[in-house]
């Protein structure tokens, strides 16, 4: 995702991600100490309850969304992404779509 962030930010791509851990102080650091090691830079939110992901169909993690300007979804991409492979490629053409329409 920072590939693709550092790529598009210019051109208006947001990236976000949501943790279903951080119900106590303890995963709050875990989650706090994943993003620092694999320099997230951009927001994480915390959704220890469940309340948002299910309203939003996410079921496993990780799983990567692609929203357009308008709202709706783009493209979705369940499982693990490395830049180099065709499922990033697929991912980056979507953005650009997204950023496109």
């Amino acid at each position: 995702m920072i590939g693709l962030e550092q790529r598009f930010e210019a051109r208006g791509l947001r990236v976000v991600s949501v943790a279903k851990s951080g119900e106590d102080d303890e995963e709050k650091k875990i989650v706090a100490d994943a993003a620092k090691e694999l320099h997230m830079e951009y927001p994480c939110f915390l959704d220890p309850n469940e309340e948002w992901t299910p309203q939003a169909g996410i079921k496993g993690i990780p799983l990567f969304l692609v929203i357009g300007k308008n709202g709706k979804l783009v493209y979705r991409h369940a499982g693990k992404l490395e830049q180099g492979t065709a499922q990033f490629d697929a991912m980056a053409a979507a953005v650009e779509r997204a950023l496109d329409s």
